[in-house]
């Protein structure tokens, strides 16, 4: 079987509608690419069956270009209690 084609990047988006970002490698299972989507934000405005805002309806979230920390370094790892550790968000710069 011959080659059907190269992948150029990769990238992740840690927050459903902002920015992603480029990864020189990535962790991939079954549910995906690990730290992709993890956080979204919910509208109560969006029809049943789909809560969250989208790039679509808020146009400034592609503004924010929000990064996970490397794990081990007080990234996203899972917190007593089910929570997740800080996400690093800078502001939108427009770029």
């Amino acid at each position: 079987m011959g080659i059907i084609g190269q992948v150029e990047s990769v990238w992740r988006y840690p927050v459903k509608s902002m920015r992603g970002e480029a990864m020189v490698e990535i962790f991939a299972g079954f549910s995906g690419v690990y730290g992709d989507r993890l956080y979204a934000f919910k509208s109560s405005a969006a029809p049943v069956g789909f809560p969250y805002f989208t790039g679509r309806e808020r146009h400034e979230t592609l503004l924010y270009r929000p990064a996970l920390s490397p794990p081990g370094k007080g990234g996203l790892a899972p917190q007593p209690g089910g929570s997740r550790g800080p996400l690093s968000h800078p502001q939108p710069r427009g770029d």
